[in-house]
């Protein structure tokens, strides 16, 4: 039987928010697989192609820009929403730089999110910067276009 949900890659190095997010969107109907580190996040685009993957900016060893252009490399069309809790301008530079189009401040509500995940998979990547690390508290939504 062919499986048709769209598939899910979130990846954080806090796992309190990693299983939050997976949980949310597997009640969404999602299939969602997660990863703790950049690293495990470009093995598992080794063994499989995610429609959309949700990837924390800032973490250990290997950050989430370097993970995207990594799997940019693998999965040249791969839709990638790049998370962030910090203002790290660097960082969010070199991810515009490698092809994020729009940026979402956050906190944002879980719907606006759920819409973008649908809009995008297949799309462009987004940068989400996230000034709130509870996810939970997701409220409202401000887009910024490049």
């Amino acid at each position: 039987m062919m499986n048709d949900k769209t598939t899910i890659l979130v990846v954080d190095d806090n796992e309190d928010l990693l299983e939050t997010f997976a949980i949310i969107l597997k009640r969404r109907g999602y299939e969602v697989q997660t990863a703790c580190d950049g690293s495990t996040a470009v093995d598992k685009f080794k063994e499989q192609n995610f429609d959309i993957t949700l990837m924390d900016i800032v973490m250990p060893e290997m950050n989430g820009v370097d993970a995207f252009k990594k799997i940019k490399e693998i999965q040249p069309d791969a839709s990638i929403i790049l998370m962030t809790a910090y203002s790290d301008e660097d960082l969010i530079q070199s991810a515009m730089d490698e092809g994020v189009t729009l940026i979402i401040q956050k906190p944002i509500h879980i719907d606006k999110l759920i819409k973008l995940i649908d809009e995008k998979a297949g799309g462009q990547p987004i940068l989400v910067v996230d000034d709130s690390t509870i996810y939970q508290t997701l409220q409202s939504s401000n887009v910024v276009r490049k």
